[in-house]
Protein backbone atom coordinates (compact mmCIF):
# COMPACT_ATOMS: atom_id res chain seq x y z
CA UNK A 1 0.00 0.00 0.00
CA UNK A 2 1.37 3.41 -1.08
CA UNK A 3 0.10 6.84 0.00
CA UNK A 4 1.18 10.00 -1.68
CA UNK A 5 0.08 13.41 -0.29
CA UNK A 6 0.01 16.71 -2.95
CA UNK A 7 1.05 19.33 -0.66
CA UNK A 8 4.86 19.83 1.79
CA UNK A 9 3.25 22.31 3.95
CA UNK A 10 1.88 22.76 7.09
CA UNK A 11 -0.41 20.43 6.53
CA UNK A 12 0.75 17.65 4.53
CA UNK A 13 3.80 17.30 6.09
CA UNK A 14 2.86 16.66 9.73
CA UNK A 15 -0.70 14.56 8.50
CA UNK A 16 1.52 12.42 6.74
CA UNK A 17 4.54 11.79 9.06
CA UNK A 18 1.41 10.46 11.76
CA UNK A 19 0.37 8.59 9.37
CA UNK A 20 3.80 6.92 8.64
CA UNK A 21 4.60 6.63 12.39
CA UNK A 22 0.91 5.04 13.19
CA UNK A 23 1.05 2.98 10.13
CA UNK A 24 5.14 1.39 9.79
CA UNK A 25 3.59 -0.90 6.80
CA UNK A 26 2.52 1.60 5.06
CA UNK A 27 4.79 3.51 2.50
CA UNK A 28 4.53 7.26 2.61
CA UNK A 29 5.50 9.88 -0.16
CA UNK A 30 5.18 13.49 0.12
CA UNK A 31 5.62 15.26 -2.81
CA UNK A 32 5.60 19.17 -4.08
CA UNK A 33 6.58 20.83 -7.06
CA UNK A 34 8.61 23.15 -4.34
CA UNK A 35 12.51 21.63 -4.80
CA UNK A 36 13.45 23.83 -1.92
CA UNK A 37 10.42 22.82 0.34
CA UNK A 38 11.22 19.36 -0.36
CA UNK A 39 14.96 19.60 -0.04
CA UNK A 40 13.81 21.03 3.71
CA UNK A 41 11.73 18.17 4.91
CA UNK A 42 14.81 15.89 4.04
CA UNK A 43 16.97 18.08 5.83
CA UNK A 44 17.47 18.76 9.41
CA UNK A 45 16.05 21.80 9.67
CA UNK A 46 12.26 21.22 9.13
CA UNK A 47 10.58 24.23 6.81
CA UNK A 48 7.95 24.39 9.83
CA UNK A 49 8.29 23.99 13.43
CA UNK A 50 5.82 21.92 15.13
CA UNK A 51 6.09 20.53 18.85
CA UNK A 52 7.60 17.10 18.66
CA UNK A 53 7.44 16.91 14.80
CA UNK A 54 11.30 16.45 14.04
CA UNK A 55 11.25 13.56 16.54
CA UNK A 56 8.42 11.51 14.09
CA UNK A 57 10.20 12.49 11.05
CA UNK A 58 13.60 11.68 12.28
CA UNK A 59 11.71 8.35 13.34
CA UNK A 60 10.08 7.40 10.13
CA UNK A 61 11.74 9.61 7.49
CA UNK A 62 14.10 6.93 5.01
CA UNK A 63 12.27 4.23 6.30
CA UNK A 64 8.12 4.24 5.09
CA UNK A 65 8.13 8.59 5.18
CA UNK A 66 9.72 10.11 2.19
CA UNK A 67 9.84 13.24 0.65
CA UNK A 68 10.18 14.56 -2.92
CA UNK A 69 9.73 16.78 -5.90
CA UNK A 70 8.55 14.15 -8.75
CA UNK A 71 5.00 14.27 -8.04
CA UNK A 72 3.56 12.65 -11.66
CA UNK A 73 5.92 9.23 -10.55
CA UNK A 74 4.75 9.36 -6.96
CA UNK A 75 0.77 9.66 -7.83
CA UNK A 76 0.98 7.17 -10.58
CA UNK A 77 2.38 4.72 -8.00
CA UNK A 78 -0.08 5.48 -4.76
CA UNK A 79 -2.99 3.94 -4.25
CA UNK A 80 -4.23 6.78 -2.26
CA UNK A 81 -3.51 10.06 -2.69
CA UNK A 82 -4.02 13.15 -0.29
CA UNK A 83 -4.40 16.60 -1.52
CA UNK A 84 -3.20 19.39 0.78
CA UNK A 85 -2.90 22.63 -1.48
CA UNK A 86 -3.35 25.78 -0.75
CA UNK A 87 -6.38 27.18 -1.25
CA UNK A 88 -6.78 31.02 -0.72
CA UNK A 89 -8.89 33.32 -0.97
CA UNK A 90 -9.98 34.70 -4.29
CA UNK A 91 -8.72 37.48 -5.43
CA UNK A 92 -10.62 38.79 -8.18
CA UNK A 93 -13.88 37.85 -10.15
CA UNK A 94 -16.91 36.63 -8.71
CA UNK A 95 -16.28 35.75 -4.83
CA UNK A 96 -13.44 37.66 -4.60
CA UNK A 97 -12.39 38.38 -1.15
CA UNK A 98 -14.67 35.56 0.19
CA UNK A 99 -14.77 32.48 -2.01
CA UNK A 100 -12.01 29.75 -2.30
CA UNK A 101 -9.34 30.04 -5.12
CA UNK A 102 -9.51 26.27 -6.27
CA UNK A 103 -6.90 26.75 -8.71
CA UNK A 104 -4.19 24.68 -7.30
CA UNK A 105 -6.96 21.67 -6.23
CA UNK A 106 -8.59 21.68 -9.90
CA UNK A 107 -4.65 21.23 -11.17
CA UNK A 108 -3.87 18.53 -8.90
CA UNK A 109 -7.05 16.37 -9.81
CA UNK A 110 -6.32 17.36 -14.06
CA UNK A 111 -2.87 15.81 -13.05
CA UNK A 112 -4.26 13.24 -10.98
CA UNK A 113 -6.38 12.02 -13.64
CA UNK A 114 -3.76 12.19 -16.24
CA UNK A 115 -0.87 10.37 -14.43
CA UNK A 116 -3.08 7.55 -13.33
CA UNK A 117 -2.94 3.85 -14.66
CA UNK A 118 -5.12 2.56 -11.75
CA UNK A 119 -7.95 3.38 -9.55
CA UNK A 120 -7.52 5.95 -6.76
CA UNK A 121 -9.00 6.83 -3.47
CA UNK A 122 -8.50 10.42 -3.18
CA UNK A 123 -8.50 12.74 -0.41
CA UNK A 124 -9.38 16.18 0.17
CA UNK A 125 -7.54 17.85 2.60
CA UNK A 126 -7.05 21.33 2.29
CA UNK A 127 -9.98 23.47 3.40
CA UNK A 128 -12.13 23.31 0.49
CA UNK A 129 -16.09 24.55 -0.02
CA UNK A 130 -18.96 22.17 0.43
CA UNK A 131 -19.86 20.28 -2.68
CA UNK A 132 -16.23 20.69 -3.88
CA UNK A 133 -15.34 17.02 -3.84
CA UNK A 134 -18.51 17.01 -6.46
CA UNK A 135 -16.68 19.02 -8.47
CA UNK A 136 -13.67 16.93 -8.52
CA UNK A 137 -15.27 13.89 -9.49
CA UNK A 138 -16.41 15.71 -12.54
CA UNK A 139 -12.37 16.76 -13.69
CA UNK A 140 -11.06 13.24 -12.64
CA UNK A 141 -13.83 11.38 -14.26
CA UNK A 142 -13.52 13.41 -17.74
CA UNK A 143 -10.03 12.80 -17.78
CA UNK A 144 -9.71 9.85 -16.53
CA UNK A 145 -9.90 7.26 -19.70
CA UNK A 146 -11.95 5.00 -17.41
CA UNK A 147 -10.58 4.96 -14.21
CA UNK A 148 -12.14 5.02 -10.85
CA UNK A 149 -11.65 8.17 -8.73
CA UNK A 150 -13.33 7.37 -5.29
CA UNK A 151 -13.11 11.25 -3.29
CA UNK A 152 -13.07 11.20 0.21
CA UNK A 153 -13.09 14.84 2.55
CA UNK A 154 -11.17 14.49 5.62
CA UNK A 155 -10.79 18.37 6.52
CA UNK A 156 -7.90 19.64 8.01
CA UNK A 157 -8.66 20.38 11.81
CA UNK A 158 -4.77 21.20 13.02
CA UNK A 159 -4.16 24.02 15.19
CA UNK A 160 -0.41 25.54 15.48
CA UNK A 161 1.64 23.72 18.20
CA UNK A 162 -0.48 20.99 18.83
CA UNK A 163 -0.67 19.77 15.10
CA UNK A 164 1.18 16.41 16.27
CA UNK A 165 -0.97 15.54 19.14
CA UNK A 166 -3.66 16.44 17.85
CA UNK A 167 -2.52 14.10 14.93
CA UNK A 168 -1.61 11.70 17.27
CA UNK A 169 -5.40 11.80 19.52
CA UNK A 170 -7.65 13.01 17.06
CA UNK A 171 -11.72 13.51 18.48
Amino acid sequence: MKICCIGAGYVGGPTMAMIACKCPDIEVVVVDISVSRINAWNSDCLPIFEPGLNEVIRSRRGRNLFFSSDVEAHVADAQIIFVSVNTPTKTRGLGAGKAANLTYWESAARMIANVSTSDKIVVEKSTVPVKTAEAIEKILTHNSRGLRFDIVSNPEFLAEDTAVQDLAAPD
